[in-house]
């Protein structure tokens, strides 16, 4: 296999987070203005939403960058379509301006059906068939990576095949400068919203307020018969992954779950905690994260025009 396209992060360079504004969120909590009494935040807006790739604009990206690699590939002289990796599956209630959900299952329905598997995951096919059944010569992992070397991912390029020479990291090189304007620019979200995105996570998870609303909920847990300290636990026992389906004791931890999330109103103080540290975060590195949407923005247009080739 030459390529799949949607399994890594190409590219992208590390901003730095600001240390200063690090350490003060740390020991700063930020002030939450007001917290909502909410079963669900998968709806609800995030100061990070505009600076990371949504899901709709994560598939627009990964066919440009396919497109983009498939033309190259043609301009060798290659019939190539690289295989776009099918994202893996989403709840029905999954939000839409970002990839993931940040306080785990949300959906009391879905949790009494599937636990804490994700929505129809027994069912799911995750990968694209299409690219095995192409054969791939030497030549042609050449000009895609731009090295024949199989011990590294991309090559300096320069070698001359049917005429014309391969680019910086061969035609998928190519494919990034062309989104992103770098061959080694970020094809999706950069190191520094990455940063951010898990820092404010876990900050939220460890201020107090969240802290005390997981407590109220791993009470009410316990007077259900299960013992886990947080959601995050029960969540991620391993024991539900040792099935393909969820098994009946894992439906009824899940179902108390939604109910004790409910009751002490976790999600509400957590998205409500999280949301201010990420203001918080952004407007400490107010700078980088403009340049982060700016970039966004532009991948985004230049994204559209590839594929309206």
């Amino acid at each position: 296999m030459l390529l799949l396209v949607g399994c890594t992060n190409a590219g992208g360079g590390r901003p730095e987070i600001n240390s200063t504004v690090a350490r003060e969120t740390a020991q700063t909590p930020p002030p939450v203005s007001a917290i909502p009494e909410i079963d669900s935040a998968n709806d609800k807006p995030l100061p990070l939403d505009a600076y990371l790739v949504k899901p709709g604009q994560l598939s627009i990206i990964n066919k440009a960058y396919a497109k983009s690699i498939s033309l190259c590939m043609t301009r060798f002289g290659f019939p190539y379509k690289p295989s776009v990796e099918s994202p893996g599956p989403r709840d029905s209630d999954a939000p839409v301006t970002r990839t993931d959900g940040r306080y785990g299952h949300q959906s009391a329905r879905l949790m009494a059906k599937w636990g804490y598997h994700s929505e129809g995951e027994a069912s799911v096919s995750r990968s694209s068939s299409e690219e095995s059944t192409q054969k791939i010569s030497p030549d042609m992992v050449v000009a895609g990576r731009g090295s024949s070397d199989p011990r590294k991912a991309f090559g300096p390029g320069g070698q001359i095949i049917n005429g014309k020479t391969v680019p910086y990291h061969g035609c998928m090189g190519e494919a990034v400068k062309e989104l992103t304007g770098r061959v080694d620019g970020a094809l999706y979200d950069p190191q520094i919203a990455i940063d951010i995105k898990l820092k404010t996570l876990d900050e939220s998870q460890q201020d107090d307020r969240t802290k005390a609303a997981f407590a109220k909920w791993s009470q009410c847990m316990k007077i259900r018969g299960f013992t886990y300290q947080d959601p995050l636990a029960a969540g991620g026992d391993p024991e539900w992954r040792k099935a393909a389906e969820p098994t009946a004791h894992e439906l009824k931890v899940a179902t108390a779950d939604a109910a004790c999330r409910h009751k002490s109103n976790v999600v509400g103080v957590w998205y409500a905690v999280d949301f201010s540290y990420q203001e918080k975060a952004i407007a400490g590195n107010a700078a980088a994260m403009a340049r982060v949407k700016a970039d966004l923005e532009s991948k985004m247009r230049v994204a559209m025009q590839v594929l309206a080739k």
